[in-house]
């Protein structure tokens, strides 16, 4: 089963997050599918979140959290990818 990078983008006022979860799915459509029910859940203190184009709207639409790209990938494209996101390199 192939290996799909999602990016997901929340955004919270003027503040934007972006996130990044590996996916293991069939095809992109299912891998969508599958980021699709994980943002219903994104935040856990709204239990009726408003399904707006690409995810959901929490708190009123306070929250907005949103599928921004599902690429295939490989494991070891997106170890890479976090490996420099995540690594400090001095001078």
């Amino acid at each position: 089963m192939p290996d799909y990078w999602v990016k997901i983008t929340e955004k919270e006022e003027d503040e934007i997050r972006r996130h990044h979860y590996l996916v293991s799915a069939r095809d992109a459509r299912e891998a969508r599918k599958v980021a699709t029910d994980f943002i219903r859940h994104f935040c856990d203190e709204d239990d009726e979140p408003e399904a707006i184009d690409g995810g959901f709207a929490f708190y009123n639409r306070a929250v907005t959290v949103q599928i921004t790209d599902v690429r295939e990938t490989t494991k070891e494209e997106f170890k890479d990818f976090l490996l420099k996101l995540h690594t400090i390199q001095w001078k």
